[in-house]
């Protein structure tokens, strides 16, 4: 319940970033973690700075 409480904390307080919490939440601040927790929270992250650093495409209008 701690980490549960934790997590909802993190992702609730201002100035925190809402989606690096969720992955938190998601591969870490759980009582039994898998055994390659850590390396799936990268791999989390690492798409999620992937996806923020790539510009949003801009589709041409014909006409």
């Amino acid at each position: 319940m701690f980490l549960i409480a934790l997590g909802q904390n993190l992702k609730e307080k201002k100035g925190i970033d809402a989606e690096l919490a969720a992955i938190l939440m998601t591969h870490i601040l759980k009582a039994v973690t898998t055994q390659n927790a850590v390396a799936q929270a990268k791999e989390a992250i690492l798409k999620l700075a992937v996806e923020r650093a790539t510009p949003p495409k801009v589709e041409a209008i014909n006409g």
